[in-house]
């Protein structure tokens, strides 16, 4: 694919062949506009965020709201009412329908448990949500609670 100069350099001199010694000196110019949102678009482009959101639908008693970034690794759960800051631990691609992502959140209240996970993965229909919540005994992680398997709507950004 070609690179398009034309849209670059500034216009203003007909195209002639008697256009005279300064014609490829106004002609080669560029717009400063022009070249700063060329640059800006190569320098801002790998910088871009990768930010999935997803809504659980219908009535849950698990998480309403779930949220990460794979560039940060970041992620967000709304569970109970509370906000919880997590981390994405794990992305692996999912058949042919996008990535499968694990969520780890530790809640301030372990009341029923010390650790939830989330696995988050697109269907044919849109997405799912199935969550676990684990309590630690004597340093050693067990399963203790289902947070439930939902459906999800979600978008990126």
């Amino acid at each position: 694919m070609a690179f398009n100069w034309v849209g670059l350099v500034q216009r203003g001199t007909a195209l002639r062949s008697n256009a005279g010694p300064n014609y490829w000196t106004y002609t080669m110019r560029f717009k400063p506009s022009r070249l700063a949102a060329l640059l800006l678009l190569g320098v801002a482009a790998p910088a871009f965020a990768e930010t999935t959101i997803c809504k659980i639908e219908g009535d849950s008693i698990g998480p309403e709201l779930i949220s990460w970034d794979t560039k940060t690794q970041r992620a967000q759960v709304k569970l109970l009412g509370e906000d919880l800051q997590g981390k994405m631990t794990w992305k692996r691609k999912h058949d042919d329908l996008g990535d499968k992502v694990n969520l780890s959140f530790t809640p301030a209240d372990p009341l029923f448990g010390d650790e939830y996970e989330f696995v988050v993965f697109p269907t044919e229909s849109g997405h799912r949500v199935m969550g676990v919540g684990y309590k630690y005994y004597n340093g050693v992680k067990y399963l203790n609670i289902s947070q439930g398997n939902y459906v999800a709507v979600c978008s990126s950004l």
